[in-house]
């Protein structure tokens, strides 16, 4: 519970890193079967919370785009299911956005690659929230754009992630994952998730849009790291 209150709220503020750092509490609490199906709904409250106080900075154009594909990748990444992590896959997506950052730094057109990359992203990343969980970190550097601002970054990723952890419970549900036996677990992270995210929004409505831009990126990179060495 209070790992689910200090991570919902972060996630609030800085639009990441709250979702990987209660999946790694998660993994150590519980068996690697009931890690990616609990996180799911307990993600799926704290981002629908985020996204429902922020509903009118969600970049609907955006939104539309991921939406339909990650449903798909989703599916098809429950099926292949097996209840553990990809090893190699962490560290990749670590070097991954500590790559992307340092070439948007010199190259900062790529700030404004077509929204239709969009559509691809989303099935991709909906397949792989299946396979290992959180996929905030994968998804946020996209988001570096200059035609954003930090509630449209925050609330849109909040509403695309919401999209991804709704697919996952009728599709684990379908793969024969019971909920109802663990809804003591479930019941009282999901209330401490909502309460977080209600006080990390408040704490964004007073961050500058340099701040937030400095706080998404100093956090991107501390999980980044975090992905390659731990």
């Amino acid at each position: 519970m209070l790992a689910s209150l200090v991570t919902a709220a972060v996630s609030a503020v800085a639009g990441m890193g709250g979702g990987i750092a209660l999946l790694a509490v998660m993994t150590a609490l519980l068996s690697p079967s009931l890690v990616v199906p609990l996180h799911g709904v307990v993600q799926l409250f704290s981002n629908g919370t985020r996204a429902l106080v922020m509903l009118p900075h969600v970049n609907r154009k955006v939104f539309a785009l991921y939406m339909i594909p990650s449903i798909l990748g989703v599916l098809l990444g429950a099926k292949l299911y097996v209840g553990s992590e990809l090893p190699w896959f962490r560290p990749a997506v670590g070097v991954f956005i500590l790559v992307y950052l340092v070439t948007l730094r010199y190259q900062p057109r790529l700030g404004h690659f077509s929204a239709g990359w969009y559509v691809p992203l989303g099935f991709f990343v909906g397949a792989v929230a299946s396979l290992i969980g959180a996929t905030g970190p994968l998804i946020a550097p996209f988001f570096l754009r200059d035609d954003l601002e930090s509630r449209e970054i925050v609330a849109t990723k909040a509403a695309i992630q919401l999209t991804t952890h709704a697919a996952k419970i009728p599709a684990f549900f379908l793969a024969g994952f019971s909920y109802r036996e663990h809804f003591g677990v479930l019941v009282p992270v999901i209330a401490t998730a909502i309460v977080g995210t209600l006080i990390g929004a408040r704490v964004l409505d007073h961050l500058s849009p340099v701040t937030f831009r400095r706080v998404f990126t100093t956090v991107l990179v501390a999980v980044a790291l975090h992905l390659i060495f731990f």
